[in-house]
């Protein structure tokens, strides 16, 4: 959808909801056709004051509450369900898929929580409480166990008829898993193999015994990547013995990309992970403010570094030239912090992608100090000229231009470095690749400019 198309929508959107305020004889608000759940909860969080979001949510009859609550993040959800009703809560939770349902109760409060679950059938709460068992990080904290399976003796007529009526209880009626008497995983097939099959063959004989599969304590973004990667619209999930307990869709895959995504964006500039534009003054303040600490402390042991140069023993023209060196600090800073930011950025994506794997970690390596390299010579190439204009000495000029070269691609050795081993070591690249790359990439590019060209210069 083009993005004007898209603002037109969400304006549409918000517009209704005002009226429907506006006028109190309106009891129920029921949304157009195009009024998409996505848009409904997103005018609901950035545009709506807290009361009328929840005023909103309330009117709507119980599905199109329940697609909201599903689009909706998880700020928002605590939001709508503030105060409400467990009864309520509780057929909310009917309307949802099980996945959907178990991130719902992990937002409650305990108390709360409880309480729901007192109003949701004994099916649904098994279901529910089986997946609130799996870590939130793993396949099986994505996963939904509404999936369509079938026997290896069964003909494919029989399982035609049962597709047609599953009534949407089945998170894809696309494939079938085929298993045997335990469940254990034996294959799969697609809605399409089956209509192109007669129907009186067996699924064993048809179905793909090769099967993309997740383990069910594997990493969420991992079981995404692979999703992503082998483009499936669904992909199972077994446990320790091979049977299959859950699915993961292609839906579920792009949610886990794009909160890691803001996730590792973030980090990366230094703030928090669940950072929000529309977050109190406080709070914001909260997430930015101690990762400034890296930063300010790399700004005094430069200042302090800096007096070391200025006041060491030398010469008068020593002193000259160091302060000719000072005055493009702010050029080396500037080009340093860029390249360096580039470089983790770069490195952090081809993480969070699965392109950076443990054979190639070297050869990427490689790379990235060739760029700093080749950014560099094009950097001075670029200034030394203008640099020995300003001078009036051609030699001074290629001399700062050459330690600028120098300075920008260890910047990119050093940040590099941070990214590929802070990942090698366990940590997330993108939080220590933010502040501190910058800081110690600034800061030992400032020392080798300074001490290259105070050297050097005559």
């Amino acid at each position: 959808m083009p993005r004007v198309r898209r603002r037109e929508l969400r304006q549409q959107v918000l517009e209704a909801l005002r009226a429907h305020l506006e006028d109190a004889s309106q009891e129920v608000f029921v949304p157009e056709d195009a009024h998409h759940a996505a848009d409904l909860a997103d005018v609901m969080w950035l545009d709506l004051e807290p009361d009328e979001a929840r005023e909103v949510f309330h009117s709507l009859d119980l599905a199109a509450a329940a697609q909201v609550l599903a689009e909706a993040e998880e700020k928002l959800q605590r939001l709508l369900l503030e105060g409400a009703d467990p009864e309520f809560v509780g057929q909310l939770l009917s309307e949802l898929s099980y996945d959907d349902g178990t991130d719902l109760l992990e937002v409650l409060p305990e108390e709360l929580r409880l309480e729901v679950m007192c109003f949701v059938t004994p099916e649904d709460a098994a279901e529910l409480r089986h997946l609130s068992e799996y870590n939130p990080d793993s396949a099986g904290g994505m996963m939904t166990t509404e999936f369509l399976t079938a026997s290896m003796y069964e003909n494919v007529g029989d399982l035609l008829k049962r597709i047609k009526r599953d009534e949407g209880e089945s998170e894809s009626i696309y494939v079938a898993f085929i298993v045997d008497e335990i469940g254990i995983l034996n294959g799969v097939i697609s809605t399409r193999e089956l209509l192109e099959a007669g129907i009186h063959e067996l699924v064993a004989d048809i179905m793909i015994p090769d099967v993309i599969l997740a383990k069910v304590d594997e990493d969420r973004e991992d079981v995404a990547h692979r999703i992503l990667h082998y483009n499936l619209s669904v992909i199972p999930v077994v446990d320790p013995r091979g049977v299959i307990v859950g699915v993961a869709t292609a839906d579920d895959a792009l949610e886990v990309l794009e909160e890691e995504g803001s996730e590792d964006a973030l980090l990366l500039a230094g703030a928090h992970g669940e950072s929000d534009a529309g977050e109190p003054l406080l709070t914001m303040v909260g997430h930015r403010a101690p990762m400034l600490g890296i930063p300010i402390l790399a700004g005094l042991l430069m200042a302090k570094i800096m007096v070391l140069f200025e006041s060491k023993p030398a010469p008068s023209e020593g002193l000259d030239s160091f302060k000719l060196c000072v005055r493009y600090v702010p050029m080396v800073l500037a080009l340093s912090g860029t390249v360096g930011m580039q470089t983790s950025a770069v490195l952090v994506r081809g993480f969070a992608v699965g392109q950076i794997v443990s054979g190639r970690r070297f050869g990427v390596f490689l790379s990235e100090v060739k760029v700093g390299i080749a950014l560099g010579a094009l950097c001075a190439l670029v200034t030394a000229p203008t640099i020995g204009w300003l001078l009036s000495d051609m030699g001074d000029g290629m001399v700062l231009a050459m330690a600028l070269m120098v300075s920008i691609g260890w910047s990119a050795t050093v940040s590099s470095s941070i990214a590929l081993g802070s990942e090698a070591a366990g940590l997330d690249p993108a939080l220590v690749s933010g502040p501190l790359m910058i800081a110690v990439s600034d800061l030992s590019a400032v020392v080798l400019f300074l001490g290259m060209a105070s050297a050097l210069i005559s």
